[in-house]
């Protein structure tokens, strides 16, 4: 009786140091790359990654992928760097695999589980790449939606690759039910901690991060135990995990198609809900600057007083904004907002008054460019609906390019969206005029930019709650902003906001509104943010429209 009872805590206690020391062995990464990151980098909005360091197969190799894309500068740096991220990993994996097995169970030699860890943490590398890709699209352009396609593949894949180092054979049969549960839990664990890393209070960043890591720890041991102990695999000679990347590819790679179509084919002209807002506008005319794959038909509408369409094509001969295609609106940034400016000059001489404008998605980027280069004496009002909040993160070089941040990663997405081109017949590219303009410009929509004050202008931003996701927390915005429950590029077609547009162009009062939901979706969303290019480092980013940008901050609003 005393031998077993001694034996059950001899258990307990090497149990207890078994779970202590993979806590320690996650914990330290997390609390050193937050430390780098938030006070030696001051990317204070990438600290939501940092617990993903320690995280469990494949959490661990996307988190290597995303800081490899952006913070490379030449073809040479990205395989070094490539190289050292597949090898660290696999010593790292093949180190918490070894500490956390089970006591009973006969181990591999450590040297066999580093061969087989850092082959995982290569062919992790190689498949999870697209959608690592994708999350720096997602930096670019802050698109909510983009989440969606670069999460649900990985949370779909993470339990066929988790067992990878554990067993000879992993790529084989159906994973047990505790490791899909495992998985699930790590990235809720994940998801969670990102949120709570950014909402802890200053100088407690470090901890949480530390925390978060460790309980990767907790999972690492359960893993490890549930894999190594289960001998009954269901398919044990059917290659499910290749299968399961390969039908999730294809799944993905066909939804991005179809949704490029279905954006194409359903671009609206002249958007009903106008009228609506034109027949309660106020006598002062309003421009209303349509957003990305819009288009104008030239119905009498579109220059019909108070609501007047801009037009990517600009004005006619006699003065009215000419008829556009959807591929207009792929047109610069800089072209965009000088034609904006040329026909807000034409409104206010032909009218005698001041004008307002109405920006939508791409629109209030025009709009945002124009407000921030041109004189704008007859602008008083500025109505931002989806607005494009914390786009251009990242950045990758032109073609022509040989040396650049990112330069891999601009070939990696040519390569993407060239294939959606080809199933889609889109001609879509990552260096179309309008995406160029932005990488080119970015400090100006970095951060909280588009929520700054202008002076002289009176603004206010409708955020739809879906874009809360690509859109980590900790702004301050210095206008008034409205929370809205809604998809993006669709807020006209909102009854809440519409009615907030007219309130706001007849100078009533429009009180802010924040919703909870758009707070829980920013935490949800940021740990699977992209980690974002130090403006400092950029040399392209060095004068931005004839801004020095060397004490740029995210949460500080650029002088104007």
């Amino acid at each position: 009786m005393r031998a077993a009872k001694f034996s059950v805590r001899a258990f307990t206690r090497a149990r207890s140091r078994q779970l202590a020391l993979l806590f320690l062995l996650c914990a330290i990464p997390a609390a050193v790359e937050s430390y780098l990151v938030r006070y030696v980098g001051g990317l204070h909005t990438s600290l939501q990654v940092t617990p993903q360091i320690s995280a469990l197969w494949p959490y661990g190799s996307f988190h290597d992928l995303r800081w490899v894309l952006v913070y490379h500068r030449t073809w040479a740096q990205f395989v070094a760097f490539s190289v050292a991220a597949i090898v660290l990993r696999g010593v790292f994996c093949a180190l918490l695999i070894a500490v956390a097995w089970p006591p009973k169970v006969a181990r591999p030699p450590v040297s066999v589980l580093i061969r087989r860890s850092v082959v995982a943490a290569a062919v992790f590398g190689a498949v999870l790449t697209p959608w690592a890709a994708l999350s720096v699209a997602l930096s670019d352009v802050s698109l909510g939606l983009f989440l969606l396609g670069e999460v649900a593949p990985l949370l779909i894949l993470a339990p066929f690759l988790q067992r990878a180092g554990m067993v000879p054979s992993w790529w084989r049969g159906l994973p047990p039910a505790a490791t899909v549960g495992i998985s699930v839990a790590n990235f809720v664990t994940l998801t969670a901690g990102g949120g709570l890393v950014g909402y802890v209070p200053d100088g407690w960043e470090v901890v949480a991060a530390a925390v978060i890591g460790g309980c990767n720890g907790f999972l690492w041991g359960l893993a490890v135990r549930v894999d190594v102990r289960s001998t009954a695999v269901r398919w044990a000679r059917i290659p499910v995990s290749p299968i399961a990347v390969a039908v999730v590819a294809a799944l993905m790679f066909g939804l991005g198609s179809v949704s490029q179509r279905g954006v194409d084919r359903a671009h609206r002209g002249e958007p009903p809900t106008l009228a609506e807002v034109e027949a309660r506008a106020a006598e002062q005319p309003v421009i209303f600057v349509a957003g990305y794959n819009s288009s104008y038909g030239g119905e009498p509408s579109g220059f019909t007083p108070p609501i007047i369409r801009y037009s990517y094509e600009g004005l006619d001969e006699r003065g009215r904004p000419k008829p556009y295609h959807p591929t207009d609106t792929h047109q610069s940034l800089v072209t965009s907002a000088r034609l904006l400016a040329t026909q807000i000059a034409k409104i206010h001489k032909d009218t005698g008054h001041r004008v307002s404008i109405l920006g939508e998605s791409e629109g209030t980027l025009i709009t945002q460019y124009y407000l921030r280069t041109t004189p704008h004496l007859e602008v008083d009002l500025v109505a931002l609906l989806s607005p494009l909040v914390r786009a251009g993160r990242v950045y990758y070089p032109p073609p022509g390019a040989h040396t650049g941040w990112g330069i891999a990663t601009g070939w990696e997405l040519r390569g993407i969206l060239g294939a959606l081109s080809l199933t889609a017949g889109l001609p879509n590219s990552p260096d179309e005029p309008f995406l160029r303009s932005l990488l080119n410009n970015a400090p100006l929509f970095r951060g909280k930019q588009l929520l700054c004050p202008v002076a002289g202008v009176e603004t206010i931003a409708l955020l739809p709650t879906l874009d809360a996701s690509a859109n980590p927390p900790g702004l301050s915005p210095q206008i008034s902003v409205v929370e809205i429950p809604a998809p993006h590029g669709l807020l006209i077609d909102n009854p809440g906001a519409r009615q907030r547009i007219i309130d706001f162009f007849n100078a009533k009062q429009v009180q802010p509104r924040h919703r909870w939901d758009y707070a829980l979706i920013q935490s949800v969303g940021a740990a699977w943010q992209t980690p974002a290019l130090k403006v400092q480092l950029n040399p392209v980013w060095d004068t931005v429209a004839g801004v020095p940008t060397q004490r740029h901050h995210p949460d500080r609003c650029l002088p104007r």
